[in-house]
């Protein structure tokens, strides 16, 4: 301490060596002298330094007092300012290293994050998910199909009132900054802390390209780790991709509410418009949505959404988008927002749709179906679709009216009260497959002749009568026991408080409140229509109805064709060089199995018509002389021919595949009688005409009919090229085309030919115990086939056959789709001559026969006797000993020594 003391007296005595200058007490201003003396005295003290002892040397060696120094001159003896010069220094290296920990912290931090991102390489050719839409051949829409509800919209056709106000809304700066705002970020920072220690959620700086960077490559946790990773990856994504593509991709990811993905699905969720359409009203109301889609919905909170609406505008107007006085008339338009509501398509083509998206799937994957952007463009008519999805409802509710009676309400209200019924009306759901202008309603009173109904239109209830006239049809089902009497009086039929299906009846050209009783039937049905020339199918129909079941029976249901099936085998025989008017043998095919009896079918109808034409067979699907012309071409040959024609990919070499008794589906049978159309030609269904991606490029296009002169001069005429393999003979096969012609016109489909004035061809169909009825027609034009049954099969009832309850779809779905077309001929190939035959003592007809076939020349196919490993002596049945027809074999296949009748009733 003492030595400590005397050093600081000896700094107060000398203060120049001490290293700092007395200031002085005076304010006065120094002079001239003074002056210079303080500015030489830098350099006086810098020169005492460098030379001690000289006579510019320090107090010790005088030489202060030699040059006129001390304090009260202002000489060299005061010092240089070295603390403020120290404390410059200091505070340099403090920002220098600062900022050099700030640096390194920053590269650490980058490098920390960087780590393990997902890489943006991908990002240049990014699509995002976007719905697959299918649409009819009229660009009618079909069907959507997606994971996501988003449709991309590509950045030239966004419009630019759409982008402005997202980008006044989001990212002001969006054409300028790096990617990122580090001013946002370091405001929002400031913000956060003081938000943070009130408890409430942080606000976010973030820019376009990191909301773009956080919905692609990262999850949404609010973490400060993935807002680092977030803005790491901006900075990439900015210097990797042009402006113009972060936009598109955000404007078409983004999540905007109403489960809608992108501006193109938003404008549709919320307007029921497409994007083009949108004002700037919209368009604001649209872009006030990324900042809390929930909030400012504005079907939930319309009175945030113009808050916010407005304050997009003002932005807008800000940013120079938009005038005052636009701004002005948007912010007066009130919000309106009007929901897509059901998703319009086309009625009833829910199978058809269902069949298209399976086809995708195979080709493209599921991935590329449901988020690809699909534009798909079908094969599907819209008005033929809607003509076959009536008729065939018309046909299933007239057979389960007759056969399948009264199966009772959907549900039973606890009370009629005028009070109480609409409520608990409400609460009932409706069946699935209930019709769309079908209603639900309660029985509030019965008297004998008329039911009062009460049901709902809209949410107000409403009253309405069913006539006991319009009932007499509901006879109750009773389990297993079939159909109890006809009723006699309404309170037989509906009760108080039942809830039954009604629908209205057309009255006066306006719906009256004279309402139908309805239900849903139990039996099943399915068309199919095609065009033969291309294989394009114009029409579907898989069942009552898609909601109710998704089972197509189109596609997927094996069941077995019956005499639809006959046609191949006449085309065999044609082939093998049988004329169309030789004789066959109508008499009792019987084959020896050995120790497991006989098999001996029967026709249709019972008794035996002896030697008939071969057309006379076909036309009446006689059993008998089918299997004795079988027998002669062969089995093998016939199989070849239903390989051939796609019916099955494998027949069995046994007599009943002969009479229909395998399995096929109805698709199948279209596909076969469009090869018979197209004169022995290769035809495959399509569904599909084109697919293109979300920009418009073509990714596949069905196989169709080439043109090679179409491109050429116009003097020459348009040739069409078929490319479709030949499999059977073209001759051969307009012989079973004329004959099929007489199955319409005189045999067993004349209720399908009913009322037409032009060429048909077809075949009914009916298999064993009535299970299966079908119709097989077609024109030179439209081939469509019609199968009636139940899922589950079952006897049909009495004579329900194909010429029943097929024949009668078809009829009437072809004359909507035939109305206004052509009456087109069959045309003969060349080498075919027509000519009028009567053989059999059968009116004179008009039959086909190739070069080298006579007219009348008397053939007869060898057909008596029996056939199988082992022979037969039995004599022939007497006529009319045939089992009955749908009557079931004794014990299945024919027991030892048995006689097997079990496909008698093929028709």
């Amino acid at each position: 301490m003492r030595g400590l003391r005397v050093g600081l007296r000896g700094m107060r005595a000398n203060p120049a060596r001490a290293g700092y200058r007395r200031r002085p007490m005076s304010r006065k201003p120094l002079t001239a002298g003074e002056r210079l003396g303080n500015a030489a005295r830098p350099q006086a003290a810098a020169s005492a330094r460098a030379k001690p002892g000289s006579p510019n040397g320090n107090a010790k060696n005088g030489g202060g007092a030699k040059n006129g120094g001390g304090a009260k001159d202002g000489g060299g003896a005061k010092p240089a300012p070295r603390r403020r010069r120290g404390f410059w220094r200091t505070l340099a290296r403090v920002v220098l290293f600062t900022a050099l920990a700030g640096t390194a912290v920053v590269v650490g931090l980058f490098v920390h994050y960087s780590a393990g991102l997902p890489s943006i390489r991908g990002l240049k050719h990014y699509q995002p998910p976007a719905l697959s839409q299918v649409y009819a051949d009229n660009f009618a829409l079909v069907s959507e199909l997606a994971t996501q509800r988003r449709l991309f919209v590509p950045y030239a056709q966004i419009p630019a009132v759409v982008r402005n106000a997202f980008l006044s809304a989001e990212d002001r700066y969006f054409w300028v900054e790096p990617g990122i705002n580090p001013l946002a970020i370091i405001r929002a920072a400031f913000t956060d802390i003081r938000l943070l220690a009130e408890g409430k959620r942080p606000i976010g700086a973030s820019t376009i390209t990191q909301q773009l960077a956080r919905d692609m490559l990262l999850n949404d946790q609010l973490t400060l780790a993935r807002k680092i990773r977030e803005a790491i990856l901006a900075v990439r994504i900015n210097h990797a991709l042009s402006r113009q593509r972060v936009l598109e991709l955000y404007l078409n990811q983004i999540y905007l509410g109403e489960q809608s993905y992108g501006i193109g699905a938003a404008a549709q969720a919320y307007f029921a418009k497409p994007l083009d359409r949108l004002d700037l009203a919209e368009a604001a109301t649209l872009a006030a949505l990324p900042k809390a889609p929930s909030y400012y919905d504005p079907f939930l909170h319309p009175a945030a959404a113009k808050a916010r609406r407005d304050w997009v505008l003002g932005r807008m107007v800000a940013d120079g988008y938009i005038s005052h006085a636009q701004a002005a008339a948007a912010a007066a338009e009130p919000i309106i927002p009007k929901a897509a509501g059901r998703l319009k398509v086309v009625p009833g083509a829910g199978y058809f749709a269902d069949t298209v998206r399976h086809q995708l799937i195979r080709r493209f994957g599921l991935k590329t179906t449901t988020e690809g952007g699909l534009v798909v463009r079908t094969t599907l008519d819209p008005r033929l679709q809607a003509a076959a999805m009536a008729a065939v409802r018309w046909q299933l509710m007239r057979y389960d009216r007759n056969f399948d009676g009264w199966r009772g309400p959907v549900a039973r209200l606890a009370s009629t009260a005028p009070a109480a019924w609409p409520g608990l009306l409400a609460k009932v759901a409706a069946p699935p497959g209930m019709l769309h202008h079908w209603k639900l309603a309660v029985v509030l009173s019965v008297t004998p002749a008329a039911a009062r109904m009460g049901y709902l239109a809209g949410s107000k209830p409403a009253t309405g009568t069913i006539p006991f006239a319009d009932t007499h049809w509901a006879r109750p089902a009773l389990k297993g026991r079939g159909l109890g009497a006809f009723p006699s009086a309404m309170g037989q039929v509906l009760h108080p408080g039942e809830v039954v299906m009604v629908t209205f009846r057309p009255a006066a050209g306006k719906l009256a409140a004279h309402l139908l009783l309805r239900q849903i039937p139990l039996v099943q049905g399915a068309l199919v229509s095609l065009d033969p020339r291309t294989g394009r199918v114009l029409a579907m129909v898989g069942g009552w109805s898609y909601r109710r079941s998704q089972f197509n029976r189109v596609m997927e249901a094996q069941r077995q064709p019956g005499s639809g099936f006959k046609p191949i085998a006449y085309l065999t025989a044609m082939e093998e060089g049988i004329p169309p008017d030789a004789t066959v043998l109508d008499a009792p095919f019987v084959l020896n199995l050995g120790a497991a009896g006989q098999y001996r079918p029967g026709d249709y109808e019972t008794g035996f018509l002896g030697p008939v034409p071969v057309h006379k067979a076909l036309e009446d699907s006689l059993n008998l002389a089918t299997l004795h012309l079988a027998r002669q071409v062969g089995l093998a040959n016939i199989a070849k021919n239903a390989v051939a024609f796609g019916l099955v990919k494998h027949m069995p070499l046994l007599y009943p595949a002969v009479l229909g008794a395998l399995d096929t589906t109805v698709i199948k049978m279209a596909a076969a009688y469009a090869s018979l159309d197209e004169g022995g030609r290769k035809v495959t269904p399509v569904l599909i005409d084109t697919v293109a991606d979300r920009r418009g490029r073509i990714l596949y296009r069905a196989p169709d009919l080439s043109c090679p002169t179409c491109a050429g001069p116009k003097t020459v005429p348009p040739v069409l090229t078929v490319s479709r393999p030949r499999i059977a003979d073209a001759a051969s096969t307009f012989q079973v085309v004329q004959m099929m012609q007489g199955v319409v016109t005189r045999g067993t489909g004349v209720p399908a030919g009913a009322g037409f004035h032009r060429e048909i061809a077809g075949k009914t169909g009916t298999t064993s115990n009535f299970h299966d009825a079908w119709f097989n027609g077609f024109t030179p034009n439209l081939v469509t086939i019609v199968w009636v049954g139940f899922d589950t099969p079952r006897n049909l009832g009495p004579n329900q056959a194909g010429a029943a309850l097929g024949a009668p779809i078809w009829n009437r779905f072809m004359k909507v789709a035939l109305k206004g077309t052509p009456a087109l001929p069959f045309v003969p190939p060349p080498g075919i001559t027509l000519a009028e035959t009567s053989a059999g003592g059968t009116p004179p007809i008009l039959e086909a026969f190739k070069p080298g076939q006579v007219p009348g020349a008397g053939t007869v196919v060898p057909g008596a006797g029996a056939a199988g490993p082992v022979a037969n002596a039995a004599a022939p049945a007497a006529p009319g000993t045939a089992a009955s027809p749908g009557a079931p074999a004794s014990g299945g296949a024919a027991a030892a020594g048995g006689i097997d009748s079990g496909l008698g009733g093929l028709y």
